[in-house]
């Protein structure tokens, strides 16, 4: 500490000592830190800092003032904070206030998991078992692997009346959203489709539904095998389909519940008008977490396709019209029209590359509808200013070489984007600063360090824009490490976990490959989802984080948690949602956006567009201008 005037050190040292489980030092560095702090980010740390070392201490009301005081001093330490609030709450045995507490951690940052598998064990403890029901079931739909939640939503459900399913707070919906006649924006005359596999799981397979009712908003046909079983259905009626597992035959019922035909083929629900859409209804499924199984409308046609366990669900419509809801979901509402603009063509260049690179699949589908392809849930996400936005940028897309490029896209950069290597095409993916300036983060361990403990700079195009949450540019989790040493353990045995470490890093400090290190064996994982799946499966919001062992004094050597502070959300490839919204607040329209990001990338169009005439010089007469003057 050659700068004594310096409260990030201060806090640094705070911090190291606390890894060592020294409480007195730990204790005395942070409140040196928090005199000598000119920043509300480095108070609002120090006094996190101050609380969690009393609570290691088992002195919880001693860390109740400055937890409070780090719960006002700045939005992106709040759900650490509360959690930590909780946890003091729960020491001094006020189990109401370590509620309010966990709530409030969850709700200003859903990937929380800490916070909320505590929320779901206290509810548990005071007997409010289905909200303990709902906590373990949000907590799974995380990482539906988690044996933990998995015992005890199995355990509290032992206790509930009815189906538990009627808890799941998901979307549902009477009767259809669009009119038959369409409205609005007249429908694209384009005829590219794509098929989009419905409610698709973490593996982008679709999930299998065991019953479902749908209703139409329009007359409608159902076909099998190139016929029609039933023509000119009216519309806006509700229809059942229902799998026989006893038989493996898909029943078709009509309002009253008759049976109008039953199938083990394929069959396909076809609105009569353009503008029909299908609105899928209380969906039942094998599965029962990890994907949106809620109601949804979709546009075109609804294909139903029997499995040996149930049916899969896949919807084919026009590419323009699945960008309705795309473009809808990829931004939040409120947007700028350039920011969405932007996303219609990416979104759309994304949805061409997927569709010439589908793999062979049962359900012959060219993609999902999960956040690993394009998040789509259908016409009922759809807002006005995305379909203005698809509509105005219709046949856009970017090109490498003459064919869609591979494009990506992620919520929220932390102040880089990184570069991805090149495909068998050659094409790369650019890391570009996303703002005028760069940031060197990976220049020396420091710089990394202070920069995701600082608040977000205020020149970057991610903070611009102003509809990003807190958590999606800075956060902190707590992991505990026997956690970790279980999901380790799925891959090889381990042994009790020593450490973490960062075994390489991109050029914007995001971790590549990284490495745990147990008693008997290491295991290195590379890339993000394995990252992912190893720290915090589903709720970990990017890799570009730095890791704090902390350690108990009975076990030397074996750190009890980590404490990771990151920034950003998503992978960091391609287009930044929050930057895009933010170039767009500053002015940039959509062509500026895009080429930010993908500045090796060409913008053109896929719609055929009209030949010029070639100029062609009048035709001279031999004639006299005067035909009755002659010579």
């Amino acid at each position: 500490l050659q700068n004594e005037d310096d409260s990030f050190l201060w806090n640094q040292r705070g911090w190291a000592y606390l890894a060592l489980d020294r409480g007195r030092e730990a204790r005395d560095s942070f409140a040196k830190a928090l005199e000598r702090s000119t920043t509300t980010a480095n108070q609002a740390e120090a006094n996190l800092g101050l609380g969690m070392t009393s609570l290691r201490d088992s002195r919880p009301k001693t860390a109740l003032p400055p937890l409070r005081e780090a719960l006002v001093q700045g939005p992106y330490l709040i759900p650490q904070a509360a959690y930590q609030t909780g946890l003091t709450a729960l020491g001094v045995g006020d189990k109401q206030a370590a509620l309010a507490y966990f709530r409030q951690s969850v709700s200003q940052d859903p990937w929380q998991m800490e916070s909320l598998k505590e929320l779901g064990k206290l509810y548990e403890k005071i007997g409010e078992n289905r909200m303990a029901w709902r906590a373990f079931q949000a907590a799974l739909s995380f990482d539906p692997a988690d044996s933990e939640s998995l015992a005890s939503m199995r355990k509290v459900t032992k206790f509930l009346t009815g189906d538990p399913r009627a808890l799941e707070p998901v979307r549902r919906l009477s009767r259809p959203l669009l009119p038959a006649s369409g409205g609005g924006i007249p429908p694209s005359p384009s005829t590219l489709t794509v098929r989009v596999a419905l409610f698709t799981l973490a593996d982008a397979t679709p999930a299998t539904a065991l019953r479902f009712y749908f209703m139409a908003n329009s007359q409608f046909h159902i076909a099998t095998a190139g016929q029609n079983v039933k023509e000119d259905v009216r519309g806006l009626e509700q229809w059942e389909v229902q799998f026989r597992p006893e038989t493996n035959i898909v029943e078709v019922r009509d309002t009253v519940r008759n049976i109008q035909f039953t199938t083990k083929q394929p069959f396909r629900i076809i609105p009569t008008s353009r503008s029909g859409s299908v609105l899928i209804k209380s969906a039942e499924f094998r599965e029962g977490f990890g994907f949106d199984s809620g109601d949804r409308e979709v546009r075109g046609i609804l294909e139903v396709i029997p499995t040996p366990y149930g049916v899969r669900l896949v919807n084919e419509t026009p590419l323009e019209d699945y960008l309705y809801g795309a473009v809808a979901a990829a931004l939040p509402d409120g947007a700028p029209p350039q920011a969405f603009q932007a996303q219609a063509v990416l979104s759309r260049t994304r949805a061409l590359w997927m569709k010439a690179n589908a793999q062979p699949n049962m359900e012959r589908s060219d993609f999902c509808d999960s956040k690993r392809c394009q998040l789509y849930v259908g016409l009922n996400s759809e807002l006005r200013d995305a379909t203005r936005a698809v509509a105005a940028t219709e046949g856009w897309i970017l090109k490498w070489r003459g064919r869609p490029a591979r494009v990506a896209q992620h919520a929220h950069c932390g102040g880089r984007t990184d570069p991805e290597p090149a495909d068998e095409t050659g094409q790369i993916l650019v890391g570009v600063p996303d703002g005028p300036s760069d940031i060197a983060l990976s220049a020396s361990p420091g710089a990394l360090e202070r920069f995701v403990h600082a608040y977000p700079p205020a020149e970057r195009y991610c903070e611009a824009g102003s509809l990003s949450t807190p958590s999606e540019a800075r956060w902190v989790r707590v992991l505990n490490a026997k956690e970790i040493m279980k999901r380790a353990e799925r891959t090889k045995p381990i042994g009790r976990l020593r450490g973490l470490s960062a075994l390489r890093r991109s050029p914007s400090g995001r971790i590549l490959a990284l490495e745990a290190a147990g008693i008997d064996d290491k295991l290195a994982v590379e890339g993000d989802d394995a990252i992912r799946d190893l720290l915090s499966p589903g709720s970990l919001r990017s890799t570009l984080f730095t890791i704090q062992p902390l350690f108990d004094a009975g076990r030397p050597g074996s750190p009890s948690h980590f404490v990771l502070w990151g920034a950003g959300t998503g992978s960091g490839a391609g287009m930044c949602s929050a930057g895009a919204v933010g170039q767009a607040s500053l002015g940039r329209g959509w062509r500026q956006i895009l080429t930010h990001y993908f500045p090796n990338l060409s913008i053109d169009t896929i719609v055929p567009q009209p030949k010029a005439t070639e100029a062609r010089s009048p035709r001279r007469s031999t004639r006299p201008l005067n035909p009755r003057r002659r010579k």
